[in-house]
């Protein structure tokens, strides 16, 4: 059987464009493992890949979630897995291409089968956030510690996930993980973490964030804005969204807006280095580009 490839990275680390390559060279397909291009709101702030991007390799789950939609791993997982499934039967090898590390832990390490913890347990979890973000992370470590220290900063969507899974079905959602079994099991896939040194890493965060300005980033953002989503949805809490919302809004300048919009990416790439090198036992890791050659040489026989 073929193995399922993964291309894993922090954000700007260059993932997109090496899977289109190594797609175009073993008749491969791309599914998206990025929590935030799923949406169609936001293509140029979330670093979507364009028509030209894509060089003609069929792309799956980019771009076909309504930003007034939630959208989960749950979600992520049930979509996903159907089309590796058919990617492989029509003699097509799946490259699974993105920076969000819970959809590939889920689909390599397993999904808890969860109940739904119901409208009343939400609601409960969604008035503490409108106390402020501080006041439902000290919940949720209340009432699931283990679940709210894999948080990667201040995540409000994954925040009310463990504090709502804890009131609704009275066990915290660290307790439900524990029996899971991978969807892909290790024998099957073929996995490489891209890991750019990180003075490049944050200099390629800062080009690219100018780029997205430069592109119609601030026109994206007034769309959200203007949309008046409800606070706490993923699509508002984008990477570079918020700043430049707050300079529409005439709280701060455009300069100030695109520094601090940079900041927090480079603040994001370092946690997700940090959750890659912790989460990615048995991946290759890629540092330099004669690396990537290496992983290549390893790969290609087994996808013939």
């Amino acid at each position: 059987m073929k193995p399922v490839l993964c291309i894993a990275g922090p954000t700007a680390s260059g993932k997109s464009a090496w899977a289109v390559n190594i797609a175009k060279k073993i008749n491969g397909e791309i599914i998206n493992a990025d929590s935030m291009q799923v949406y169609n709101d936001l293509q140029i702030l979330t670093a979507r890949p364009t028509l030209a991007d894509m060089e003609g390799v069929p792309h799956h789950l980019f771009g076909h979630i309504n930003g007034r939609d939630g959208y989960s791993v749950g979600h992520w997982t049930r979509e996903a897995v159907p089309i590796i499934l058919d990617c492989l039967a029509r003699d097509k090898i799946p490259i699974l291409t993105g920076g969000t590390g819970l959809y590939f832990k889920a689909l390599l390490k397993g999904l808890a089968d969860i109940p739904d913890p119901g409208e009343d347990a939400f609601k409960s979890a969604s008035a503490l956030l409108e106390q402020g973000i501080c006041r439902l992370r000290q919940e949720a470590e209340h009432l699931d510690p283990v679940s709210t220290a894999r948080i990667l900063g201040n995540d409000p969507q994954r925040l009310l996930r463990v504090v709502s899974v804890a009131k609704g079905t009275g066990r915290p959602l660290s307790e439900w993980q524990k029996n899971t079994r991978p969807i892909i099991p290790r024998g099957f896939w073929q996995g490489a973490v891209l890991m750019p040194e990180r003075a490049e890493l944050y200099e390629r965060i800062n080009m690219r964030y100018d780029s997205m300005v430069r592109n119609g980033g601030l026109a994206e953002a007034k769309n959200i804005q203007e949309g008046r989503l409800k606070p706490g949805l993923p699509v508002t809490k984008a990477l570079g969204v918020q700043p430049l919302i707050d300079h529409l809004g005439g709280k701060i300048s455009l300069e100030i807006a695109i520094e601090q919009a940079k900041r927090d990416t480079r603040r994001f790439a370092k946690r997700q280095c940090t959750w890659f090198n912790g989460q990615s036992e048995g991946w290759f890791r890629v540092t330099f580009d004669a690396q990537k050659v290496d992983f290549e040489e390893k790969i290609f026989p087994l996808c013939r």
